[in-house]
């Protein structure tokens, strides 16, 4: 039992590393997304500059973790085993939910899955001490126990930072657009400088009030070297001179900005990689505690304990934990490393940016999320009230409006450098003004709803995409709402499971979790990455050669074929397993054929040849056919086994494998036609596809002949009548693509790019 907390102590710092990683995920889109979004250096170098401004804020942390001892709960109510677990179900906790919303590339606040994980550990705790039988408190003394109003002050605080980031971000940037417009490089001399000198000034004043004063409070609190006396004399002098030190600054940027653009320089790049300096930093000196202070807090109290001797963990009053502690400046530029590390070498973290960039872009591409009928609604009203708003407005004034939002044709990058700026000028005044108010915010949800809100006023949001970004935007609000509720259940569970249980609960957890990451490493390892390799361009459409479109087609029809092979054999053996692998594999091609279809006009645009464009919307449409018959032949066979259905006659069994033979030996025909590329001597129509189309035909006569004689059931005709008539338009959908590219090859001679892009 001796080594019981020791060993807590070091999970607890072993889940640390996990939290640090999965909150850096979550958090790097606050900083990432603008500058990526709008291509303002290279990937390489937007990353340089973040972890430039992570390791400085590491470095610079304060290391103050007042919410993980005495934010949420009041120590003095709780024993010491109480307090360890409740910290050991917060990190837990705080872990799954957070990679769930990472793996589904969502992004989420991190300080209110760590608030409301204390929550729901202490309220647990809290309620299993009230109504214990040896305890006679009334439930009202729940509130010595738990600081509701807390709680209640930054859930507020959220809700409000929610909505004003969004109208904000909207009514700031629209001003913006209106002075720069989307030609804005032929304004940069004048407009660009001003606008330079208010972005470099409100955020370089936000790097010193978010990013140098709050976190050196601790510093200055405890440690009054030379140097923390310097920042808060300078930090008061700011404080008691804010408008001449907004004029020093906004003078100094001018100049600045000037000889950036006599050299003939793009400020405003400058301007981006800077802003993602300063959040970068500001991100790591204020948040970072929020994954360390856990482990820190348990220490504290580890220690506290030992100090008294040691007594029985169950009745030793943790009143002490209400003090201060300094984190070791060691902890904090380890943890500081271990985010950079995940910043440059993890693929969640690009899975999270790529949602908010989804839903800010200025060019076409494939939604993410699907409309339902309240965005519908949203969209339906806010065209009403443009309609009556416009009218008050002389229309003279409304065209010259117009020519500022006016959008580029032809745009590689999802928005541009002013919006850019102002994503991150916007997000930065709004985090200093709640900062100098002492108001609670997530800086999560502020960058988001800013970039929201400009993409709102840049058009965006046409009515071509309105319905889908604004149900993406409530999807991520109703996920940040249940990130509270989620954190509070799990973390309650969690802790009532290890205040029970102790030494089981903790061994359990631990296979768990490392049964997770092992779980997690074998299906990364066995993942089907094919369709990255050939759907890796869809980003980027650009006019290929035939052969590679020859070899993506080839790739589908052999995915088409190994689907339709296990839905065939699933059916007749009534084998769930198959029927589910292929319809898994059938659904994860079909997103992949999605992103085709969403960027079909675009690909189109691109080529100057009509003929071309003809030919790709013809194979574009048989493929599509395709695709649509797999999807209902998975489909229903599936839902006829899973929902127990009378099993197919042994007759119609040996029927659909005959038929499976046959369509086997026409994609392998179409396959070996494309590699071979040679369509010369082809017959048309071919024999195979003749005889498929008449065994087709036998086996309805068969089935209209068994229903006479009442021998088949009403779903199992259907289901037999949905595989054949599928199955026959695959057959044709084939031939037609022969023939489509027998033509190309030997006729028009033009490249066709029909499925690269």
């Amino acid at each position: 039992m001796k080594l019981f907390y020791p060993s807590i102590i070091v999970i607890l710092f072993l889940l640390s590393i996990f939290d640090l990683i999965v909150g850096l995920i979550n958090d790097a889109v606050n900083f990432l997304n603008s500058a990526i979004g709008s291509r303002a250096a290279s990937r390489r170098i937007i990353m340089i500059f973040s972890s430039l401004g992570i390791l400085l804020g590491a470095f610079l942390s304060s290391g103050m973790m007042e919410v993980a001892r005495k934010g949420v709960f009041n120590p003095s109510y709780f024993y010491f085993s109480d307090v360890i677990f409740i910290f050991l179900a917060v990190m837990i906790s705080d872990i799954i939910l957070l990679d769930i919303f990472n793996t589904l590339g969502l992004p989420t606040s991190t300080t209110v899955s760590m608030v409301f994980c204390l929550l729901g550990g202490a309220f647990s705790i809290a309620m299993i001490k009230i109504s214990s039988l040896s305890s006679n408190e009334p439930f009202h003394n729940l509130s010595l126990y738990i600081k509701a109003e807390k709680i209640l002050t930054i859930s507020i605080g959220i809700f409000l930072s929610i909505i004003i980031s969004f109208i904000s971000g909207a009514i700031i940037h629209y001003f913006i657009r209106l002075f720069f417009s989307f030609e804005y490089e032929k304004r940069l001399k004048y407009v660009g400088v001003i606008w330079t000198a208010i972005s470099l000034s409100s955020m370089t004043y936000f790097l010193i009030v978010r990013g140098l004063n709050s976190t050196l409070q601790g510093i200055m609190n405890d440690n009054f070297t030379y140097f923390s006396l310097l920042m808060k004399s300078l930090t008061e002098w700011i404080h008691h001179n804010f408008f001449i030190f907004l004029l020093v600054l906004f003078l100094f940027w001018i100049v600045i900005a000037k000889i950036f653009v006599y050299l003939g320089y793009n400020i405003l790049k400058f301007v981006v990689l800077y802003g993602t300096f300063s959040l970068a930093m500001a991100f790591a000196g204020n948040d970072l505690v929020n994954f360390i202070g856990i482990p820190i807090a348990s220490i504290q109290s580890y220690n506290i304990w030992k100090k008294a001797g040691s007594p029985p963990s169950e009745e030793f009053n943790m009143k002490s934990l209400s003090g201060n502690v300094q984190v070791p400046s060691s902890f904090l530029i380890i943890s500081g490393m271990i985010m950079i590390l995940t910043l440059w070498f993890s693929d969640k973290t690009k899975n999270i940016t790529r949602t908010e960039i989804n839903l800010s872009r200025q060019n076409e591409g494939p939604e993410k999320f699907l409309s339902n009928s309240f965005s519908r609604g949203i969209v339906r009203f806010f065209l009403f009230l443009e309609k009556k708003i416009f009218v008050l407005f002389p229309k003279r004034i409304l065209v010259k409006i117009e020519k500022n939002f006016k959008p580029r044709k032809e745009v590689n990058e999802a928005f541009d450098l002013v919006r850019a700026s102002a994503n991150l000028t916007i997000s930065s005044i709004l985090i200093s003004i709640a900062t100098v108010q002492r108001l609670p915010l997530s800086t999560t949800f502020v960058t988001f709803m800013v970039s929201m809100g400009t993409s709102l006023s840049d058009r965006a949001w046409d009515r071509e995409s309105a319905v889908y970004r604004v149900s993406g935007v409530l999807q991520v609000i109703r996920g940040w709402f249940l990130t509270g509720f989620i954190a509070f259940v799990i973390s309650g569970i969690t802790a009532t499971f290890l205040y029970y249980f102790r030494g089981f609960a903790v061994i359990s957890i631990v296979l768990f979790i490392i049964f997770t990451i092992l779980y997690r490493i074998y299906n990364k390892y066995h993942e089907n990455i094919e369709e990255d390799k050939y759907f890796l361009i869809l980003e980027y459409p650009i006019k290929i050669s035939l052969n590679k479109t020859f070899d993506i087609l080839k790739f589908i029809l052999s995915k088409i074929e190994n689907i339709y092979k296990n839905s065939i054999k699933g059916i007749t053996k009534e084998n769930l397993k198959n029927l589910q692998y292929s319809r898994k594999n059938f659904l994860k091609l079909k997103e992949n054929f999605n992103n085709i279809h969403n960027t079909l006009t675009k690909v189109i645009r691109k080529n100057s040849d009509p003929s071309t464009g003809i030919f790709y919307l013809h194979i574009y449409n048989k493929t599509k056919d395709i695709i649509e018959s797999s999807d209902i032949i998975t489909d229903h066979t599936l839902f006829h086994v899973i929902n127990c259905h009378k099993p197919l006659k042994n007759k119609q069994k040996k029927n659909l494998l005959k038929l499976e033979k046959f369509m086997n030996e026409n994609f392998d025909l179409m396959k070996k036609i494309i590699k071979e590329k040679n369509f010369k001597d082809i017959k048309f129509p071919c024999s195979i596809q003749i005889r498929i189309i008449k065994e087709i035909e036998e086996q309805i006569n068969q089935q209209v002949i068994g229903i006479i004689h009442d021998k088949y059931g009403t779903k199992n005709t259907f289901l037999m009548l949905d595989i054949l008539l599928q199955s026959k338009k695959i057959t044709e959908s084939i031939q037609d693509i022969m023939l489509l590219s027998q033509e190309t090859i030997f006729h028009s001679k033009k490249d066709a790019s029909f499925l690269s892009f």
